[in-house]
């Protein structure tokens, strides 16, 4: 903790989904300092190699340490999959990831399919195949590549956006009502998913990680009476992203002093 007796605490992802993870995180604590960075000058990370993500994640993660951030979340799948392992390696800070809400999806429909929503490179990961060989038990994974659709989300293309998972769930319906978004930025289209489809079980892992987090952590309850605070960084010049992040953040915070800071311009005020 730092000597106001608050802990900082760093948040990234390839983008701007790792804000859905961040809005959870929010309401369970209180007299957090939170740190979000953005990497949108090389998303999306999903397409890329898993050489390529682990050394975009450790100079996001370096940076965040050089902030004074006493613990980390990598607050996307991707990097999570590629990153998370090797860092915990070389560090001693608490780092947390993100990954499918497989297991909560499996034990509560035994014996059925549940299909999978995220990226090839999180879906191909050994860490994913794993995850999916301890927990199956009978149960079938349909793995759904969705490459493309964080950055429709990144770029404020929402009806796109949705177009584009509508199709992919319809591809999978004949097979399973159960999904699973393995993508931070999918969860943005969670409640959109249960307005067209109310029959369809839909799960994430935002809940679960905040609620790690906040154990491992002993972070102090979130409540009516929230104290935590947050900057956010971009490290683009982009106006539309900036301007996206500002009206995601206003939905976490919106009582609370909001820096948007542009890694590349200066700081901007949203």
């Amino acid at each position: 903790m730092n000597s106001r007796g608050r802990y900082k605490i760093g948040v990234f992802d390839s983008g701007l989904g790792g804000l859905s993870v961040l809005r959870t995180l929010w309401k369970e604590t209180s007299n957090i300092d939170y740190i979000y960075f953005g990497d949108l000058v090389h998303a999306p990370y999903g397409q890329k190699t898993k050489e390529e993500v682990l050394e975009l994640s450790q100079n996001v993660f370096e940076y965040l340490i050089e902030k004074d951030c006493e613990a980390v979340l990598f607050a996307c799948n991707t990097a999570t999959s590629a990153a998370a392992d090797f860092l915990r390696k070389q560090h001693s800070i608490p780092i947390f990831g993100m990954e499918p809400a497989v297991k909560p999806a499996l034990l509560e429909n035994p014996g059925g399919k549940v299909a999978v929503f995220a990226t090839e490179l999180t879906l191909k990961e050994e860490k994913f195949k794993n995850l999916v060989s301890d927990l199956a038990n009978g149960s079938a994974i349909l793995s759904v590549p969705c490459e493309g659709l964080a950055k429709l989300i990144d770029s404020d293309q929402w009806e796109d956006a949705w177009d584009f998972l509508d199709a992919k769930i319809k591809s999978t319906q004949n097979e399973t009502n159960v999904i699973v978004l393995g993508c931070t930025h999918y969860v943005f289209l969670k409640e959109r998913i249960h307005y067209h489809y109310p029959q369809m079980k839909v799960y994430d892992g935002n809940l679960g990680t905040a609620l790690h987090i906040k154990k491992i952590l002993q972070l102090p309850d979130g409540g009516q009476e929230n104290k935590n605070q947050l900057d956010i960084l971009l490290n683009t010049s982009d106006s539309d992203y900036v301007h996206l992040a500002g009206r995601i953040a206003k939905t976490i915070t919106p009582n609370h002093t909001l820096s948007l800071i542009n890694t590349t311009i200066g700081k901007l005020h949203v």
